[in-house]
């Protein structure tokens, strides 16, 4: 009578423990797919992204303000700037070399997009930004600097732009 009543116990074990191994591996599983998923998505838009800057221009008589001319040459919108970066690299008046990553809405930001048909405010695949930046100190008169923009997704270009 015991031998019946044990056999169904290990029985009743062993089903609970593989339902729990398999509950547990199965989660595992949803779980790395959904991971490995989200980072096809991911690769995927960056393999779209594309920007160019085709000139970098001074905006003013002080060398320290400028513009650039920035094309979206991708496939992918660009519609958060704040997620951008804008480093700039020259020399200043007094010669030093500075190096500076420039704030999304204090020191460069989007004065315009051209043309700006299709999602208001928002930089469409064909589109060219126009970004304004202020680099921290004035620049050295007939010297080149490097401006590089980069997107979220680290997709980058960059140009010299000049203090004449």
């Amino acid at each position: 009578m015991f031998e019946g009543i044990t056999a169904s116990v290990i029985f009743a074990v062993f089903l609970l423990v593989t339902s729990v191994t398999f509950l547990f591996l199965t989660t595992g599983w949803t779980d790395l797919s959904l991971d490995t998923a989200q980072v096809i998505d991911r690769q995927r838009e960056r393999v779209d992204t594309a920007v160019a800057i085709s000139s970098a221009v001074e905006n003013g008589v002080a060398c320290t303000d400028f513009t650039a001319q920035v094309s979206n040459s991708g496939k992918v919108a660009i519609h958060d700037f704040s997620e951008m970066d804008l480093v700039v690299e020259y020399l200043n008046a007094s010669d030093t070399k500075v190096v500076a990553r420039l704030t999304n809405g204090a020191t460069w930001s989007v004065s315009g997009i051209s043309p700006d048909n299709r999602d208001p405010n928002k930089w469409n695949p064909g589109e060219t930004a126009t970004i304004a930046f202020t680099l921290p100190s004035a620049m050295k008169a007939n010297e080149n600097g490097t401006v590089l923009l980069s997107t979220r997704l680290a997709i980058s270009d960059s140009n010299y732009f000049t203090c004449t």
